[in-house]
């Protein structure tokens, strides 16, 4: 799944620190091992973020049903403010919303990264990098008029 795994003894890791967490933070995952048997992974904050938001998704008892016809909702900054406050001021709560959005296909990929404080570039480089499913642009004519509607609001 991760496409760039560095294994390292415990050892390694209590030498080497500071190098195994800069390597996580640029996309590595550091996977740290005692006597042969994996012991812990390191992995970039947003990253662990992002993959716990995608489990959550998939641990719904609806998930992953679409319903074709349904119209794209959106997402606003003042309701994502209002499930952080609800959870205790936990930044994941907002990563669960916004991947959640975006996976059921209410908003698109720019927009959770314009909502998560990332550049669209970052958050689809995530993806990709972590294996997981990307849904880039609407997949009819249908899609794409009603995500413009959803964006423009009512004529």
């Amino acid at each position: 799944m991760f496409l760039n795994t560095t294994t390292i003894s415990r050892t390694e890791l209590a030498r080497g620190t500071r190098q195994a967490i800069e390597q996580a933070r640029r996309g590595q995952t550091i996977l740290v091992e005692s006597y042969g048997e994996e012991q812990v992974a390191i992995v970039d904050a947003l990253d662990y973020r992002l993959l716990r938001a995608v489990a959550a998704y998939r641990a719904r008892p609806d998930a992953p049903a679409q319903e074709a016809a349904a119209v794209p909702q959106g997402l606003t900054a003042e309701h994502l403010a209002a499930a952080q406050q609800a959870a205790g001021g936990d930044p994941q709560a907002i990563w669960e919303q916004v991947i959640t959005a975006y996976l059921d296909g209410h908003i698109s990929l720019g927009r959770a990264a314009t909502l998560l404080k990332q550049s669209r570039f970052e958050l689809q480089a995530r993806f990709n990098r972590l294996g997981l499913p990307l849904r880039l642009g609407p997949a009819t004519p249908a899609e794409g008029q009603a995500e413009y509607d959803a964006l423009t609001g009512p004529a």
